[in-house]
């Protein structure tokens, strides 16, 4: 899957561009989990933050984003509220 990642924390005034565009491995969802095939995500100011570490992520390199629209493509073990192919 192609992914935004940053990879370390930077001040947006020194870099215009902190996500690297990278290849990471497909997921696959685990026991009451699903899988969504992202169409659009948004950054919203509790990434800027992260980005900028005043809010530090949990981990470094790490794929922000929780603003998401998209549909469901794969589920785990015991997921039924949601069907492959729902929005």
């Amino acid at each position: 899957m192609k992914a935004m990642v940053l990879p370390r924390l930077v001040s947006l005034q020194d870099s215009q561009k902190p996500l690297e565009l990278r290849e990471l491995p497909d997921p696959s969802p685990r026991e009451a989990e699903i899988l969504i095939r992202i169409s659009a995500c948004g950054v919203c100011h509790t990434e800027l933050d992260e980005i900028e570490g005043r809010t530090a992520p949990a981990h470094l390199p790490i794929v922000l984003g929780h603003e998401v629209v998209g549909a469901v493509a794969a589920l785990g073990p015991h997921a039924n509220r949601f069907v492959e192919g729902e929005r």
